[in-house]
């Protein structure tokens, strides 16, 4: 007889996966009534929530693994981290809803040992599904791990295709830094400067391809107004700080993320540079911060929360035995017009 499991509780009970998973986790919303339903449910079942207990039941382990990479192995380092956060906690509300457990493992590309560390941590027994953060969703040395050693895996935006790692959540990045680019080009801008991701993201390839793209039909970009960036808001700073020095500076600045692009607004604010009325900026991601400071900032929207949730659904159900169901894949972007943007003087 196989082991109950939080859906047969749910069952037994007359409840939602979600509010029988906050009586087991003893949150304080559940009614004594319905927490008294769902407790004689799971006595009758003789069900256990205990990790431990399930982790030796020879079935499903009910954790999965979280996994970040590159500079972000140190979130405090970096507005990067907001990103991650909003990722994170779209899949711990997945993952409690199920009874699950989120493992959050640091996997930095630069450190020694990577190869190494990698192969111990996708062989680990109690760790149900794995989800790959960018950086390492295109990492050579991860992919092929993974290829050779088959599991549950998703990855966030990649900018590889791996047949046989099918499973992703992202935006189409490309199209998103287009419309951005025609954005600003719309409001008037020709002198419009790009800060461009790290190359081992996937993503940081298609956001400066397509503003390349946007930017043809009018001349082109001006490669004296490109700089390189790491995605952390100092990166950002220090590319303006270029860029705004320059004999002919932009009137537009658009950045591959908002930590850049925050980064950029700091040192227009610091050199008397009015923003959006001398200069424009813009990102990509949406991350709270982005409406949270003065101008707010002109962005394009991730719905990184529900990416995280599907990247943990899509664990949950394999882990359960459901092939059948979609792959998690690419979600819609949105252009969100603040105050950061305007036409250009004159």
């Amino acid at each position: 007889m196989s082991k109950p499991t939080i859906h047969d509780v749910a069952r037994v009970a007359g409840y939602s996966i979600k509010t029988v998973s906050r009586v087991l986790n003893g949150e304080p919303k559940a009614s004594p009534a319905t927490r008294e339903k769902v407790m004689a449910a799971v006595a009758a079942l003789n069900y256990s929530p205990n990790l431990s207990a399930r982790s030796l039941s020879g079935l499903r382990n009910y954790m999965m693994a979280f996994v970040l990479g590159s500079n972000l192995d140190n979130p405090s380092e970096s507005l990067q981290n907001e990103y991650i956060s909003a990722l994170q906690v779209g899949a711990v509300m997945a993952a409690r809803e199920a009874g699950y457990h989120l493992l959050v493992e640091p996997l930095g590309m630069a450190a020694e040992g990577f190869e190494e560390r990698t192969r111990r941590l996708i062989a680990m027994p109690a760790v149900d599904g794995f989800i790959f953060m960018p950086g390492l969703a295109d990492n050579p040395v991860l992919l092929e791990l993974l290829v050779q050693r088959p599991g549950t895996y998703v990855r966030v935006s990649p900018g590889r295709e791996v047949p046989s790692l099918p499973a992703m959540v992202r935006i189409d990045d490309y199209q998103a830094a287009f419309d951005m680019t025609r954005h600003l080009l719309d409001l008037g801008h020709r002198r419009i400067a790009f800060i461009q991701g790290l190359p081992d993201f996937g993503s940081a390839e298609a956001r400066f391809n397509a503003f390349c793209a946007a930017m043809a039909p009018h001349g082109g970009h001006d490669p004296a107004l490109l700089r390189s960036g790491d995605y952390r808001l100092a990166s950002g700073r220090e590319a303006a700080e270029s860029l705004l020095s320059h004999p002919e500076p932009p009137t537009a600045i658009f950045a591959a993320n908002d930590a850049m692009a925050l980064g950029a607004m700091a040192v227009a604010h610091h050199r008397g540079i009015r923003v959006p009325d001398d200069l424009s900026i813009a990102g990509i991601d949406d991350i709270p911060m982005a409406a949270a400071v003065w101008p707010s900032l002109t962005t394009v929207r991730q719905p990184l929360v529900a990416m995280g949730k599907a990247a943990a659904h899509y664990i949950i159900a394999r882990s359960e035995g459901r092939h059948d169901g979609p792959l998690p894949g690419t979600f819609r972007h949105e252009v969100v017009m603040r105050e950061s943007t305007a036409p250009p003087r004159g």
